[in-house]
C-alpha cells in the first residue's frame, strides 16, 4: 500500500547516500563510512552487518536489493568494506543475504567484482 511506497522512497533517499557516485573513489573515511551504515540501517535499507559464517556480510530486503542499481550496491559494499577494513584496506569477499540468510550476491574485493545470485 501506500505507507510501503512511502518506505521506499525512504529507502530511495539513502540509496543517493551510498551511491558508488558518492563513493570515497578510492579513499576511505571510517566516521564518514559508518555515518552512512547507520543511516542506512536506520532506513532498513540494510538489516544488519557483521561476519556470517567467517565472511563480511550486509543482509538487505530482497525488494530492496531488487530497486538497487550496479553502482549503488557497490557503493553500499565499499562503504562496509570502509567500515570493517578502514582506509587502505580491502575485503577479500563480502556476501549479501537476504534477511533469511538467502546469499542474493558475492563480492570479490580483489577483482572488485559483483556476481549477483538471481
Amino acid at each position: 500500500g501506500r505507507k510501503h511506497m512511502r518506505k521506499l522512497t525512504t529507502h530511495l533517499a539513502i540509496f543517493t547516500l551510498l551511491s558508488a557516485g558518492a563513493s570515497f573513489a578510492g579513499t576511505c573515511e571510517t566516521a564518514a563510512a559508518e555515518e552512512k551504515l547507520i543511516q542506512a540501517s536506520e532506513a532498513e535499507v540494510i538489516l544488519s552487518v557483521g561476519v556470517f559464517n567467517n565472511i563480511p556480510t550486509i543482509a538487505v530486503e530482497p525488494e530492496v536489493w531488487a530497486l538497487l542499481d550496479v553502482n549503488t550496491r557497490l557503493g553500499m559494499i565499499e562503504t562496509f568494506e570502509c567500515v570493517m577494513a578502514g582506509p587502505g584496506n580491502i575485503l577479500a569477499k563480502v556476501q549479501v543475504i537476504s534477511g533469511t540468510g538467502k546469499v542474493m550476491a558475492t563480492y570479490d574485493g580483489i577483482q572488485r567484482e559483483l556476481a549477483v545470485i538471481e
